[in-house]
């Protein structure tokens, strides 16, 4: 579990892991204010901050039980993880979007936009965790700062620093279940004004089903130059991944099949992969211009995908190439009693082709070229009260070339608002009260506007929250509750065009949600902690293909999610950690008409980790996944769209599985 700082306090699965691997001096001091850069752009005070915002730090990372991003993320409150995969790359959803996650969920790293221009899920496992200084989830609409594509929130992975940690050189060798091989290593050296920061891995695994082996190798290299006043930062950074696709298992009990019951582990797949080669690199630049702070960055963006499938049908390709662009240019200007006003300007350029087919001819080319201007203040003009008022205007031109004859063109030029106001109360013995409001977008994607029907509108969001914190000398405590009205979400229907399937805009949808978090010292050896959120997400008004959908659930969304955690320090450099993530019953994705009797069943995973310190040098970890081999799958389909019983299917999970590292300091 992870240290996560939560409006000025460790929220649940945060202050448990606090204690892994650390010493009883070493315990957190709760009532801490850090800098967040993501809910501003700039560096803010999280107490300033009119919203719900945890941070995982580089200690928690490591005394985690996590070797990917997405490990890492799906212990935080609020956030759904699955993946038809296999792998550690799949979905995030942040508050309740379902299979549309990934698209309402922005994802950064070092601030650089990793959502791609389709329907795929961002690569994250090329980043290995040494290289991460700390991630940052603003939950809530992040429109004025970022633009569309934000409304559940946003997560910023920022790398190391070459002057965040002392001059070192790490290994850590881990093996585990699945044939598991994993080398990391990282090297961080610095002087007074200049720093090195590298780190390379290579990790190769079996996983656990049949056509299911991964691997994975990522290097990257951070130099920095600072002076009086200002800092530039250069970074490269280059990852390649090959994973087998072992594909679903069918359950249809007309014909008495049921893979998933005799055979989860097979495959029906066996020559199906995918490979993902990332390459990125970019220059930020930091610098003391009259009373405030000039932020400049520019960054460029590869990415090589091809996967192959193999079916009935015969061999089918599908290649992408991806070159992106994006440019940034923001000022901070400081005033009176710790208020400021952020204003900038975003240009992105992004180019992608898409090859597809048995033989993987040209099928698409897509171009974006996005231009934004925003400006936020931070006031405080009464008392206590900090207000936080902000807009955006975007200027965006998408074009679409179908090339292959079974899709559409499409070419867009418009301009979107997007806007939001804010308001922060301390109460007084440890309280503190936030609301607000605002106004957040999307557009369709490449894959949408190519497979639709008709042309597809922007997707609008009215934005409403309010939370209530408490922080005291040995607990703390959260309460939020969020509600989203959107019109014209951008969604694939099964319903729409005749029941054959098209990408649409929905009539009139919502979500909402309570998330409560809380954690506790027993004392100074032994932390308690957790997280519990309750989230809709239900079709508002509409009728599709004579199916009414009013107050109908949104698949893949699960209504409860809940985290608990204990940290126990037994010993002078010795930690044990337990952990129980449970994810409740879900629609299956393709039952928008809330027909199909069978549901995706709830799951309760428990996992635990001993750390031991060996001497100065030296560490070792143990750590288990799914104690108890519980037998589950984190996403499952129907094959019709309408109907209360039929064929379905489920892709398995792994079960039970043991990792040992081994890491040496010097």
């Amino acid at each position: 579990m992870f240290q996560l700082i939560q409006c000025r306090r460790l929220t649940p699965l945060a202050a448990l892991c606090a204690a892994l691997g650390a010493h009883a001096a070493d315990l957190p001091v709760y009532n801490a204010d850090p800098v967040i850069i993501t809910a501003s752009r700039v560096p803010s005070l999280q107490s300033t901050i009119p919203g719900s915002v945890t941070v995982i730090t580089a200690d928690d990372i490591a005394q985690s039980s996590a070797s990917t991003v997405q490990g890492v993320l799906s212990s935080v409150a609020g956030i759904h993880f699955f993946s038809t995969s296999g792998s550690a790359d799949g979905t995030i959803d942040l508050r309740g979007f379902g299979m549309t996650g990934s698209s309402n969920t922005l994802i950064l790293v070092d601030g650089v936009k990793q959502n791609t221009n389709d329907l795929s899920s961002p690569k994250l496992a090329f980043l290995p965790l040494a290289a991460i200084a700390r991630i940052e989830i603003v939950r809530g609409s992040g429109s004025v700062q970022y633009g569309g594509g934000t409304t559940g929130g946003v997560i910023n992975i920022i790398t190391r620093g070459p002057f965040e940690a002392a001059d070192t050189v790490e290994a850590t060798a881990t093996v585990g279940s699945n044939n598991l091989r994993q080398l990391d290593l990282a090297l961080h050296k610095a002087t007074d004004s200049v720093g090195l920061d590298a780190y390379a891995q290579s990790m190769s695994t079996d996983h656990q089903r049949d056509n299911n082996a991964e691997r994975r190798d990522n290097v990257g290299v951070n130099a920095a130059w600072q002076h009086e006043g200002g800092s530039i930062n250069a970074y490269v950074r280059a990852g390649n991944q090959h994973l087998g696709l072992a594909g679903s298992r069918k359950i249809d009990p007309a014909k008495g099949i049921d893979e998933y019951a005799s055979n989860p582990d097979g495959t029906s797949t066996p020559r199906d992969y995918s490979d993902v080669k990332n390459r990125s690199g970019g220059v930020q630049l930091k610098q003391d211009i009259g009373t405030g702070t000039l932020y400049a960055e520019l960054a460029l963006r590869g990415k090589q995908t091809e996967s192959y499938y193999n079916s009935s049908w015969g061999d089918y390709f599908d290649k992408r190439d991806l070159r992106e662009k994006s440019a940034a240019l923001r000022y901070q200007l400081p005033f009176g009693n710790g208020q400021q006003v952020v204003a900038g300007i975003d240009w992105l350029g992004s180019d992608m082709d898409v090859d597809q087919g048995a033989v993987a001819v040209p099928s698409m080319k897509t171009g974006q070229r996005h231009t934004a201007v925003f400006a936020e203040a931070s006031l405080q003009p009464f008392g206590d009260t900090r207000i936080t008022v902000g807009a955006r205007h975007a200027w965006l031109k998408d074009d679409v070339t179908d090339l292959s004859g079974y899709g559409t063109s499409s070419q867009t030029d418009q301009g979107l608002n997007a806007w939001q106001l804010g308001v922060r109360q301390p109460l007084g013995a440890g309280f503190a009260a936030y609301a607000k409001v605002g106004r957040s977008y999307r557009l369709a994607n490449a894959d949408e506007l190519v497979y639709t029907s008709n042309p597809l509108k922007p997707q609008t969001s009215n934005d409403k929250e309010i939370g209530l914190a408490w922080d005291g000398k040995d607990a703390s405590a959260q309460l939020a509750y969020y509600r989203y009205d959107l019109d014209n979400e951008i969604y694939y229907s099964p319903l729409a065009n005749f029941g054959y399937g098209a990408n649409v805009n929905l009539d009139p949808t919502r979500r909402e949600g309570i998330e409560l978090s809380g954690r506790y010292a027993v004392n100074a050896s032994v932390t308690i902690s957790g997280n519990l959120s309750w989230q809709r997400a239900t079709f508002r008004d509409g009728t599709v293909s004579g199916i009414a959908l009013a107050g109908n659930q949104v698949p893949m969304v699960p209504e409860w999610l809940a985290n608990a955690a204990v940290a126990w320090q037994v010993r002078e450099g010795s930690q044990l950690a337990f952990n129980l993530q449970y994810v409740g019953e879900q629609r299956l994705d393709n039952d928008q008409a809330n027909q199909f009797g069978t549901k995706q069943s709830s799951y309760a995973l428990f996992g635990a980790k001993y750390t031991q310190r060996l001497s100065k040098n030296w560490d070792a970890a143990l750590t288990v996944d799914n104690l108890f081999d519980k037998k589950y799958a984190s996403y499952g389909i129907r094959a019709g769209s309408t109907g209360t019983t039929g064929a379905y299917s489920l892709y398995p999970a792994e079960g039970r599985s043991f990792m040992a590292s081994l890491t040496a300091h010097f």
